[in-house]
C-alpha cells in the first residue's frame, strides 16, 4: 500500500513539475525548426509564476463554469497521470479503472469545459480562439484514436498499464515499421495539440 502511494505521488510531482518544461521545450523546438530564437525553455516557470502573482478578475457576466473550468483543467490531467504509467510499469491507483480512450475521454472533457468558458465570457474573441482550437481537435482527436487503437490491438489489451508490460515483454515489436510509423503520427498531433493547448504558437 506504501509503495502505492508513493509511486502515485512520484508521477503526480512528475507531471506538475515537468509539464511547463515539455510546454518550454516544445516551443523552443518549433522555433528552431523555423529558423528563430525563440523563448527559453524555462519560459513557462516564469510566466506561471507572473500569472499566480497576479489579481483574480472575474467579469460579473460569466456563470459557475467559469470558475469552475479552471479547477476541472488542472486535476484532470492529474486524474490521467494516476491512470496511465508514464515513469514504471508498476500499476498505479486507477490503473485498472479506466483505459486508453477513457483517458482521452477526460482530457476530452477537459478542453470542453475549456471551451464553455471561453463562450461564458460574453466577449468575442473568446469564441473566436476557442473555434480554432476545438477545429484543429476535431482533425486531431480522430487520428489519436486510430493510435490508440493500433497499439491496443497489437497489445490485445487497452489498459494502458498491461499494454506497457506487453511492449517491454517483446522489445522486437517496439522497433516493429507499424510502430515506429505510429510513433511519427503520435508525435506530429502532440506538436499541433500541444501548442494549442500551451499557446506558444506565435
Amino acid at each position: 500500500m506504501t509503495r502505492t502511494i508513493l509511486y502515485n505521488l512520484i508521477q503526480l510531482l512528475f507531471v506538475i513539475g515537468f509539464g511547463p518544461l515539455y510546454a518550454g521545450v516544445l516551443s523552443r523546438f518549433k522555433e528552431n525548426v523555423q529558423s528563430k530564437r525563440g523563448p527559453s525553455i524555462f519560459q513557462p516557470y516564469r510566466d506561471l509564476w507572473k500569472l499566480f502573482h497576479k489579481d483574480e478578475i472575474v467579469s460579473s457576466e460569466t456563470t459557475w463554469i467559469f470558475r469552475f473550468t479552471p479547477f476541472l483543467v488542472f486535476v484532470i490531467p492529474l486524474f490521467v497521470a494516476s491512470l496511465i504509467p508514464v515513469l514504471t510499469d508498476y500499476p498505479l491507483a486507477f490503473a485498472f479503472m479506466g483505459d486508453m480512450l477513457a483517458g482521452g475521454f477526460f482530457l476530452a472533457l477537459a478542453g470542453f469545459f475549456a471551451t464553455l468558458a471561453a463562450v461564458d465570457t460574453g466577449n468575442p474573441y473568446g469564441p473566436m480562439g476557442a473555434s480554432r482550437t476545438r477545429m484543429v481537435g476535431f482533425l486531431a482527436e480522430p487520428v489519436f484514436m486510430i493510435v490508440f487503437f493500433t497499439v491496443s490491438f497489437v497489445a490485445q489489451s487497452t489498459i494502458p498499464y498491461i499494454v506497457q508490460k506487453r511492449w517491454v515483454a517483446s522489445p522486437a515489436a517496439f522497433f516493429s515499421p507499424a510502430h515506429i510509423l505510429l510513433l511519427i503520427a503520435f508525435f506530429m498531433l502532440i506538436l499541433a495539440d500541444g501548442a494549442l493547448r500551451t499557446g506558444y504558437d506565435r
